[in-house]
């Protein structure tokens, strides 16, 4: 009984073993829509519902609408075609591809792709997450800027507390970076960096040790920036 017993235990924590390392191989691909429909044309549907396609043949996302981002897709570590072209209701992921870009993968890695404006056109910027642990009631903010603009810079101020306190963080295009704040309700402001200007506010709440990544979206020449949020619970 005790040989039976340690027998199963022993398989047990094998196939335990085997399972994480099976986990460990894979990684994950968002996609994040930041492309609002009047930033390419004026008769577009703003919210330029797209759909997604992977290596030609798995319609992965159908109808993704500007400001929202896909669920993760667990992949194994390599290089994918992705394909994201204008929605199709009737048969998804059948119109010519928008956007047709590799992107590689490693293990465990997090990948966000952003479909993105760049010098006018559509394009797909790839941003790799960090997702190290967040310290008890703490959050971290990462602004990402994949929008069609200078440097810029969001300022965080704290709302429904007695003494608020101001953070700021700064991004050139194509660039991410962070900042740890206090977990609580935030007015986010974001401004072209060195200008007082604010293009686009919102109130969001950051929670206890999460990670909220704020992709900028739009083009600066059209006053279209904003900011499409996503946040990561339980970072820890």
């Amino acid at each position: 009984m005790k040989l039976r017993t340690r027998v199963v235990l022993q398989l047990a924590a094998l196939f335990l073993a085997l399972g994480a390392s099976a986990l460990a191989q894979n990684a994950y691909l968002y996609v994040v829509h930041a492309v609002p429909g009047r930033d390419l044309a004026d008769n577009l549907n703003p919210q330029l519902p797209v759909d997604v396609l992977i290596d030609g043949k798995s319609c992965v996302t159908h109808s993704l609408t500007f400001g929202n981002t896909s669920a993760p897709y667990t992949l194994a570590a390599g290089t994918y075609t992705v394909q994201i072209s204008l929605a199709n209701t009737l048969a998804p992921c059948t119109n010519a591809a928008v956007l047709d870009s590799q992107v590689t993968l490693t293990p465990g890695q997090s990948i966000a792709a952003v479909a993105a404006i760049s010098s006018t056109q559509p394009a797909l910027l790839l941003f790799t997450e960090d997702l190290v642990p967040v310290a008890p009631g703490n959050a971290r903010f990462v602004l990402v800027n994949s929008a069609d603009a200078p440097a810029l810079q969001v300022t965080l101020t704290q709302l429904d507390v007695k003494t608020p306190q101001t953070f700021t963080v700064s991004a050139n295009r194509g660039a991410q970076a962070f900042i740890p704040v206090p977990a609580g309700v935030y007015l986010v402001q974001i401004a072209e960096a060195g200008n007082s200007t604010v293009l686009t506010s919102e109130t969001i709440t950051l929670a206890d040790q999460s990670v909220t990544f704020g992709y900028a979206s739009g083009e600066s020449l059209n006053n279209t920036i904003g900011l499409v949020n996503r946040t990561v619970r339980d970072v820890f």
